[in-house]
C-alpha cells in the first residue's frame, strides 16, 4: 500500500462521511453536519488528528500519523463490479448511542455504517479481501 504525505486535496470530493480519531477524542460525521465538518477542518489545521477515515462510496482515503505527521495511504476502492474470482458484499453495521454520536435523549445521530467487501476465494474457503467504508446512516434509533 502506497503512502505520502496527508494534504487536504487528498480528500474525496464533497459530500464525504468521516470517522476521525483526535488526540482527545472521536469525530463522527458528514460534510453536511457543520458543527462536526467545523471541527474536523479545525483538527486538521491545528495537526490534532491521529488517523481518519474519509468515504463517499466510491472510494475510502485513509490517513495515520507516522513519525509525527499525517500520511495518507493510497485509496480502498471496492467498486459493485464481481467477476469469477471475486465477489462483493454490502453490509450495514448498526452504531450506538455514544458521546460522540448523539443528538441528545438518549438517539444515536447515525444509526448505521454501510461497507463494502470485497470477497475472494482461496482453496474453496472465502475470505474478506479488502474492505471499504462507504456512508454513515441517519435514522431512529432502535
Amino acid at each position: 500500500m502506497k503512502a505520502a504525505e496527508f494534504d487536504n486535496k487528498l480528500l474525496p470530493d464533497q459530500p464525504y462521511s468521516f470517522i476521525v480519531h483526535l488526540f482527545d477524542r472521536l469525530l463522527l460525521g458528514t460534510t453536511h453536519d457543520e458543527r462536526e465538518y467545523s471541527e474536523l477542518l479545525r483538527a486538521l489545521d491545528e495537526d490534532r488528528v491521529l488517523e481518519g477515515h474519509f468515504f463517499d462510496g466510491t472510494q475510502e482515503i485513509y490517513i495515520a500519523r507516522q513519525d509525527g505527521q499525517l500520511i495518507a495511504y493510497e485509496p480502498i476502492v471496492v467498486d459493485k463490479t464481481e467477476d469469477a474470482e471475486h465477489a462483493v458484499i454490502q453490509r450495514s453495521y448498526e452504531l450506538e448511542q455514544a458521546p460522540y454520536n448523539t443528538v441528545g435523549a438518549g438517539k444515536a445521530r447515525y444509526t448505521g455504517l454501510t461497507v463494502r467487501e470485497r470477497i475472494a476465494y482461496e482453496d474453496d474457503l472465502a475470505y474478506v479481501e479488502r474492505t471499504m467504508l462507504c456512508c454513515l446512516e441517519k435514522g431512529e434509533a432502535q
